[in-house]
């Protein structure tokens, strides 16, 4: 079995600051857990409760300052075993320089694009930011988007599952934090006045200070509220509703993926460009500045969207963006930062032959014989000095497991490609195929043509997502294949 990869997941939330970097990484670290050996660490004033039982948590001391941590985890957590992932305001250029200094490989997860980049990867889920929105190293690496919405196991699950809305009478309200305008308790006041509605459930975040709704709620048996909930508890609230008020935040992605008619704003700037996309794509109803809201306009928008009926368009739209696929691509960004390519080397033979004798190989290739070594030699030196033939090995964690090879013929190029039995499963054949791809495609124009057989169905998905599409059928050797093609 190949052994699993380290990850340090780094992340606060506590009254404060808020849960909303913290519920981002956990998300995260579900997606990685089974396929990652993890660390979840956190400053000791951090909500804990929140943080699954079963994840490995370590608490970084009091005593250690943001400028002192770099060195902190340098000493516990040596660079060359872990990969750190980070979440949080805090981590700012000098944090990540020094953590780079120190030999660690930083993914950053980044909602503000105000820093200069250091991290290898910065992540940024807000829809329609590209690379020129950041500044960064020359290496920095960045993965955009909703393809990278940081859902909890729930949520993901759910946005693959379609939901029908006929009415609306069972509000959900959110707006976490201090939320310090109280606009959880101006929407509710709204919503008390609008007779259709028979049921509200409030969220408020750990710094929630105000006073005034939960006096409301005594009066009002159709007001609950909530804090500090876990996933499981807050998935089923919201399902259980079929309206929400919330801002453009995490929050707001959870909602989606569930499917429901939401009034979205915005009251702080990192708001607002989730908010501008979401509201022009007809994801959402448009809020605009919540900040400006008082509870009359509050009750008029909330009016307006329960006479809209439409509820159909803005649910279609939010199936449409959150398709289920955002562990898939953590993983594979992940696994990338663990995979290189290089040119095959003298040494490689051996390794060569034991991937070219394995069973699965044998009966995944044309001629499926076993081969003798010293056939093997003449074959390998041939092809090592041919300059119509290149060769690339896969390495991850700086060991062999795979190898695609090319033969140039006038108008095209044939590939293949070949991995190890204990790298197999780990969703390193497609990664592999893009990166040989794209050193061929630097040195070479033209089309490659892939000859796979018909009945291997993984080969033929590794190739598919890598862009290669269909062409023909053909007989090889008697074997029926698909012919598969890919041009620059």
């Amino acid at each position: 079995m190949l052994k699993k990869n380290k990850i340090l997941f780094r992340a606060d939330g506590n009254s404060e600051i808020g849960l909303g970097h913290l519920y981002r990484l956990l998300a995260v670290a579900e997606m990685c857990k089974d396929y990652f050996d993890f660390v979840f660490l956190t400053k000791s004033d951090s909500f804990l409760d929140v943080i699954p039982k079963n994840f490995r948590l370590k608490t970084i001391p009091e005593n250690i300052t943001i400028n002192e941590e770099p060195k902190w985890l340098s000493n516990n957590y040596k660079a060359k075993n872990y990969l750190i992932i980070a979440d949080g305001y805090q981590f700012v250029s000098t944090y990540q320089k020094l953590l780079k200094k120190h030999g660690y490989l930083l993914v950053y997860i980044d909602d503000l694009t105000s820093e200069h980049m250091f991290a290898d990867v910065v992540v940024n889920h807000s829809p329609g930011l590209t690379k020129s929105n950041f500044k960064g190293e020359f290496y920095t690496k960045y993965a955009l988007g909703i393809n990278y919405a940081m859902l909890r196991p729930k949520f993901l699950a759910e946005s693959l599952v379609y939901r029908e809305i006929t009415k609306i009478d069972k509000a959900f309200v959110c707006f976490g934090g201090a939320d310090y305008l109280d606009l959880s308790l101006k929407a509710t006041k709204a919503l008390l006045e609008i007779s259709q509605v028979t049921e509200i459930h409030v969220i408020l975040g750990g710094a929630y200070k105000s006073s005034e709704i939960f006096k409301l709620a005594k009066d009002y048996p159709e007001i609950n509220l909530y804090q500090n909930l876990g996933e499981a508890e807050l998935f089923q609230i919201m399902k259980q509703c079929n309206f929400a008020i919330a801002p453009a935040s995490t929050i707001l992605y959870e909602l989606c993926s569930i499917k429901i008619p939401v009034l979205s704003g915005f009251f702080v700037d990192n708001q607002r460009h989730i908010y501008n996309y979401f509201s022009s794509k007809k994801v959402v109803f448009s809020g605009g500045n919540f900040s400006t809201y008082t509870v009359e306009i509050f009750k008029s928008k909330i009016q307006s969207i329960i006479l809209n009926k439409n509820y159909k368009t803005f649910i279609d739209k939010q199936q449409q963006l959150f398709n289920g696929e955002s562990q898939i691509n953590f993983l594979n960004l992940i696994n990338n930062l663990f995979l290189t390519i290089r040119n095959i080397k003298k040494q490689d033979i051996h390794f060569l032959y034991e991937l070219s004798n394995d069973m699965l190989v044998r009966n995944n290739s044309f001629n499926s014989d076993i081969i003798l070594f010293e056939n093997h030699k003449k074959w390998f030196n041939s092809k090592l000095n041919d300059e119509n033939v290149l060769m690339y090995i896969g390495e991850y964690n700086s060991k062999p497991f795979g190898v695609v090879r090319y033969e140039k013929y006038v108008d095209y190029s044939i590939i293949g490609i070949s991995i190890s039995k204990e790298f197999r499963g780990e969703k390193l054949a497609s990664l592999l195929l893009n990166k040989a791809i794209n050193a061929y495609f630097r040195i070479n124009k033209k089309p490659i043509l892939a000859y796979i057989k018909e009945a291997n169905v993984a080969s033929i998905k590794s190739f598919e997502k890598s862009g290669f599409t269909f062409l023909k059928k053909e007989n090889v050797n008697g074997s029926l294949s698909n012919v598969y093609k890919l041009e620059k």
